[in-house]
């Protein structure tokens, strides 16, 4: 069994954030004229001199003075022709907005501080202060799943931010309209047709301007309304509040005294910050401001904080951790408050993590806070445990109260519960910060992210309960809920009921339910309502009579209705109002939310409850019927992939009476199971069998039988005689503009046979496929008796090998096989066969055979199937070679033996001679006859040759690469494989099949090109043989060196490949050492201690230097001891922001050796310079020179050479006493790209 961990990330992010001060410019344009001067305020100008912005765009603004007190505001294109522009002005700012620009900016995709002149100026980002213009961009989804993100031309890369998905970087001034042009993918003759549908390219979603916003502490808790609560005395005095997090920097000065108790739930780990988040947070909650004079106080410094350590020093944590902090807090620690600015991947609110905080705040009363995640701006992305239903959810937003780009959205996944409730200020929070932490400098720091919200609300709510002692955590939570800060501008899905208002929930006598939410199953009558209850609190002495109104500008007009407008709330009281929903007016499967707004008498400051409600939309019930061949109920399980929508698929198990009834929405389904059938070996055989229907439409109430009356055996017949290795199926399905569905299943060993239900006509909606795929080899153990083959025979786990070739050996049946079923027989070099059973284990069989002096041991399965009886066992071995018999096939065996002496042929190939890699393709259906018969010509041929150095075994695998699934190589069966000998493969030849092989030996692994093959084609591939030195490859596991941008990157420049050009040493091979380093001409841009690395090189063609040196010791190879490649190349950006694979020469080598790697002394050398990812022989190639050394490469002598098909031809001309001969070689191609390798020890001299 596979353990698994749950990592959660630390809801935060690095600073600076995105989020900028300042006014947001209007829709509507100003004035539109390319220069003007008006009675505008100077924009940001604190004299008369005139300064000069250049934007993003390229244009130039100048800002002057002109008569008296007016202000000049030109601007001009990149070329110094007048730009049209919008100049527009919103209160003290300045907007200008050149044309080209306005498309992008309206679309959203830039953001308006870009143009904020009076903002650039403020900041110093003039072109006399600055000539570099900081952005941030965020990437698409696409974009960000790369290793690297584009950065336009005129560029650089500065850090990566990957809480919103994004990268800081900065732009050059003087080149700005190339960036511009990068950014945009536009040109002179492509601005209009682009700026009509605007997007940027690059992967960029979005660019801001990396602002400097100078925000303090002070200033976020003065945004909340803290000082307020302060001057009333209230700081939060005793309150115990628990932080969750990293741990804390106790010496930290503003938080020595504040940490009444620490403890730490990671293993190995002390309680001590060293990644800076959890002091961070501590400090914003609690902080007493004493390394800044008092001037940057936590929200609550007066509280009690009480620390656990449960992420660890790189900000991550496991549940268990996670759960004992949350345990250890709420119940040991009787905190009040819980501070949780953590968080894993959405869920409905059912993960344990949701379900401790919903458990531990019914039981202790406490409240848990807890940061939505910083996964926005896509919906449904809010984490656990911050869905749990307890937890008080918060998202961020920044000063000026807009929500943050990286704030986790709702609803909640599942049932559209509404959350995050609030937001609280977290872009660019200045906090404490660790003297442990690797980043920044000084006391603090600051940090943006929903990690820096949540203490805001932590420490309100602690600041709340010193207030109210006897509240609850629910209390607590309605009471902050309902008294936010209203932000119009946002659904509640997206910022919950508003920002923080912590004065108002203070000073407030009346608060009201947070949130109502309900979640409605279908059906529903014509006209039906339901009502949701609104409870209003008045901790006052007099009643408090309430205006109310429903507010709800997102929700059809109607659904959510007051019967009445007034309500009345008695002193130390509570009312409820119904709130009716008209279901009618709501779509089915949607969810809407709005707001009950109470106002109190004199305009007393209002409350409001968020009302939510999710409808789920008609449903229909499918009943699955599942039977076997023999059309009797079929237990198992199925899966049901809704094909129209992009959902999950879903397991539903089948119990014995082989239905399954499930309601679900009207749509397209896929549904298929697999189950165990009879096998085709006998009563007590076991197949594996896979009923589907591809497509079902549901429209109504519909049954649909999984037949197995419609099972056909899914086989591959090879030419020769074979035994079945691995058997996979694959189940493809997909649907325009879905995501595509690929189930993928290996066939276990205890199934002889493998089935499958034919599905009748094809689909009319979308795609499938359904795909075998065996690995076939030559039987590695076969035992006869007179004719009979015991073709269930099955090698144990961990087994000894029994000796290649064919012997004849007497058979005896021992009964149990225990010892004394021995005593009275004479098994010495003979078959020992006995039964498997539960008085005597199989490895007490196996001693015993072995004592006995067995040769083989066969065990003959008392139950259903194929056994192994070593499959669970870690680290198998037996003393002898054992295999099993199928009860079937077994008891025939056993029958012979009791009827007299029985002679069988054991004829042993540990690793095969042959192998059959077959795949089989059914397209939108699976048809009834499913029997694949290749014959030799419609297969290629794959001649095989180990040429290891050293005699002994390793592993060999073949990957399939199909065209539904183009990003995964799925692998065969991991087979035995010499390191010298030979193998003939046989594989399936069509264009619907790529391969990649693996060739594993002790210390040293190789992996091939992906590579097709036609029918009748005939390949040599040798393995591991001479001349070993650094091998690229433009396809396989690893990426080639590439121009990303104006970066060049080494993604993993193996160390050495063999003699084979398509085939590469794996990275860390055992023994090997290298250097790889980049140059610019004499300048060395990058180094690494192995073979990664990348370096900005700008943005236009540029000639480099790529060199990489490698050393080992001769344990794990005799050859190659060292090895110096050098790469001259030119390299030049992609089009279009994509990226170029480097124009390297590789270098491959031919030489014949015998089996230990040597070659005669005058043997033939062949070296075939050819560009990364050409053929070889490419014509391009000229000037290449070969020199030879036979004293390790202390001297050296030129050869002629021979031009042939495959390459240039020289002979060795090795003296007597050479054992070595190393190899240098030089070429060059048509573009001017060379190389030059050096190979030390290449190969031996015999």
């Amino acid at each position: 069994m596979v353990a698994a961990v749950t990592t959660l990330a630390i809801a935060a992010t690095a600073a600076p954030a995105s989020a900028a001060a300042g006014s947001h410019a209007p829709t509507a344009a100003g004035t539109g004229a390319a220069s003007a001067v008006g009675a505008t305020r100077t924009p940001g100008a604190t004299d008369r001199t005139p300064r000069t912005v250049t934007l993003i765009t390229g244009d130039r603004v100048t800002v002057g003075a002109a008569a008296g007190d007016l202000t000049a505001v030109t601007v001009r294109g990149p070329g110094g022709r007048a730009s049209g522009a919008r100049i527009t002005t919103v209160g003290t700012d300045t907007y200008v907005y050149p044309d080209a620009a306005v498309p992008y900016v309206a679309a959203g995709l830039l953001d308006e501080d870009l143009f904020n002149v009076t903002r650039l100026l403020a900041d110093g980002y003039d072109d006399a202060h600055t000539d570099r213009l900081p952005l941030i961009v965020s990437y698409t989804d696409a974009a960000a799943r790369s290793r690297t993100q584009a950065v336009p031309a005129g560029a650089e890369r500065v850090r990566g931010l990957e809480s919103i998905q994004g990268a800081a970087l900065t732009a050059r001034r003087d080149r700005a309209a190339e960036f511009w042009a990068g950014l945009t993918g536009t040109g002179p003759a492509t601005t209009r047709a682009k700026a009509e549908r605007p997007g940027l390219a690059a992967g960029i979603s979005k660019v801001w301007l990396d602002g400097k916003v100078r925000a303090a502490l002070a200033d976020t808790t003065a945004q909340i309304g803290a000082p307020a609560v302060w001057s009333g005395g209230n700081t939060g005095v005793g309150v115990p509040v628990a932080v969750l997090d990293t741990g804390v920097d106790l010496g930290h000065p503003d938080l020595v005294g504040r940490v009444a108790e620490s403890a730490s739930f990671v293993p190995g780990e002390e309680v001590t910050d060293r990644n800076g988040h959890g002091t961070h947070v501590a400090s914003t909650i609690a902080g007493s401001g004493a390394a800044s004079g008092g001037a940057e106080r936590g929200v609550a410094p007066g509280a009690e904080l009480h620390v656990g350590k449960v992420l660890d020093d790189t900000g991550g944590g496991q549940d268990s951790w996670i759960i004992a902090g949350m345990e250890w807090a709420a119940r040991d620690q009787h905190a009040k408050v819980i501070s949780m600015s953590l968080g894993g991947a959405p869920t409905d609110g059912t993960d344990p993590l949701s379900q401790a905080v919903d458990r531990l705040s019914a039981e202790t009363g406490a409240l848990f806070t807890i940061a939505a995640g910083n996964s926005g701006p896509d919906m449904q992305m809010v984490g656990a445990p911050g869905a749990a239903d307890a937890a008080l959810t918060v998202g961020a937003v920044d000063s000026l109260d807009r929500l943050a780009v990286f704030s986790s959205r709702g609803p909640r996944r599942g049932d559209n519960g509404l959350k995050p409730e609030l937001t609280a200020p977290g872009v660019d929070v200045l906090a404490a910060r660790s003297q442990y932490a690797a980043e920044g400098e000084g006391y603090y720091q600051t940090m943006s992210g929903t990690s820096m919200a949540t203490p805001h609300v932590a420490g309100a709510a602690a600041l709340l309960a010193a207030a109210h002692p006897d509240w609850t955590g629910s209390q607590l939570k309605d009471a902050l809920v309902s008294t936010t800060k209203i932000t119009q501008r946002y659904d509640a899905y997206f910022a919950g009921s508003g920002r923080l208002d912590v004065s108002a929930a203070v000073a407030g006598t009346v608060f009201a339910s947070g949130t109502v939410f309900t979640d409605l199953d279908w059906p529903y009558a014509p006209g039906q309502r339901v009502d949701q209850e609104v409870t209003y609190t008045n901790t006052g002495d007099a009643p408090v009579t309430l205006d109310l109104r429903v507010n709800a500008p997102t929700a059809p007009a109607g659904l959510f209705t007051l019967p009445a407008g007034q309500v009345t709330v008695p002193a130390r009281g509570t009312s409820t109002v119904v709130v009716a929903v008209d279901l009618d007016l709501l779509a089915d499967d949607k969810y809407s939310s709005g707001m009950v707004v109470a106002t109190g008498p004199s305009g007393a400051p209002s409350v409001h409850t968020v009302v939510g409600i999710n409808k789920e939309g008609e449903r229909v019930d499918l009943t699955l019927k599942t039977r076997g061949p023999d059309g009797k109920a079929l237990a198992g399980t199925v899966m049901i992939k809704d094909i129209v929508r992009d959902v999950v698929p879903r397991l539903y198990p089948v119990d014995a009476s082989g239905t399954l009834e499930v309601s679900l929405p009207p749509s397209t389904y896929s549904a298929w199971m697999y189950a165990d059938v009879p096998g085709a070996g006998g009563p007590y055989s076991l197949g594996r069998a896979v009923l589907a229907e591809p497509e079902i439409e549901l429209s109504r109430d519909s049954t649909v039988t999984l037949d197995g009356r419609r099972l056909h055996r899914v086989e591959a017949i090879a030419p020769q005689v074979t035994a079945t290795a691995q058997v996979r199926l694959d189940y493809f399905r997909s649907y325009p503009g879905r995501y595509p569905l690929a189930d993928n299943y290996v066939v276990g060993h205890e199934y002889d046979s493998v089935w499958a239900a034919s599905t009748g006509a094809k689909v009319s909606k979308g795609t499938f496929t359904f795909r075998a795929r065996w690995s076939l080899v030559q039987p590695p153990l076969a035992v006869t008796a007179n004719g009979q083959t015991f073709d269930d025979l099955l090698i144990q786990s961990g087994s000894v090998a029994f000796p290649d070739g064919r012997q004849r050996l007497d058979a005896v049946f021992a009964g149990q096989g225990a010892p004394a079923d021995y005593d009275r027989l004479d098994v010495r070099g003979k078959v020992a066969v006995v039964r498997a059973n539960d008085a005597v284990g199989a490895l007490d069989q196996a001693d015993a055979a072995a004592a006995a002096g067995a040769k083989l041991l066969l065990l003959v399965n008392n139950g259903v199937g194929r056994l192994d009886a070593w499959y669970e066992v870690a680290d198998p071995r037996t003393p002898l070679p054992v295999a099993s018999l199928g009860r079937d096939r077994g008891e025939e065996l056993v029958a012979r033996l009791g009827s007299g002496r029985t002679a069988l042929t054991v004829e042993a190939h540990h690793a095969p001679e042959y192998v059959y890699d077959l795949v089989r393709r059914y397209n939108g259906a699976i048809p009834a006859d499913l029997s694949y018969r290749p014959t030799r010509p419609e297969l290629a041929r794959v001649d095989v040759a180990f040429r290891h150095h050293r005699s002994g075994e390793g592993v060999g695998l073949r990957f399939d690469v199909s065209p539904d699934q183009p990003h995964s190589a799925l692998s065969g069966a991991a087979l035995p494989i010499p390191t010298q000998g030979v193998r003939t493969d046989w594989v399936t030849a069509d264009q619907h099949n790529r391969w990649m092989e693996l060739a594993v030996m002790p210390e040293l692994t190789q992996t091939s090109s992906v590579v097709s093959y036609a029918g009748g084609e005939r390949t040599d591939v040798t393995w591991f043989a001479p001349v070993a030195r650094p091998r690229v490859l433009a396809t396989g596991l690893t990426s080639p060196p590439v121009r990303s941008g104006e970066e060049v990157v080494v993604f993993d420049l193996p160390p050495w490949g063999d003699s084979d050009p398509h085939h590469q040493g794996m990275p860390s091979v055992a023994g090997f050492t290298q250097t790889t380093r980049l140059y610019q001409g004499d300048q060395l841009l990058a180094e690494s201690p192995g073979g990664i690395l990348s370096a900005p090189v700008g943005p236009d063609p540029v000639t480099l230097r790529l060199v990489t040196e490698t050393a080992q010791d001769g344990a794990v190879l005799p050859y190659s001891t060292r090895t110096r490649t050098e790469w001259g190349f030119t390299s030049a950006p992609a089009a279009e922001g994509g990226t170029a694979t480097l124009p390297l020469i590789q270098v491959d080598y031919q030489v014949t050796t015998d089996a230990s790697g040597r070659a005669g002394r005058r043997a033939e050398l062949t070296v075939a310079p050819v560009r990364l990812g050409a053929v070889a022989g490419s014509a391009g190639i000229r000037g290449v020179t070969v020199e030879l050394s036979y004293d390790d490469g202390v001297t050296w002598q030129a050869t002629s050479l021979s031009r042939t098909t495959d390459g240039w031809r020289t002979s060795l001309r090795a003296p007597a006493s050479a054992t070595f001969a190393s190899v240098r070689t030089t070429a060059r191609d048509g573009q001017g790209n060379t190389v030059s390798q050096t190979v030390v020890r290449a190969f031996g001299i015999r």
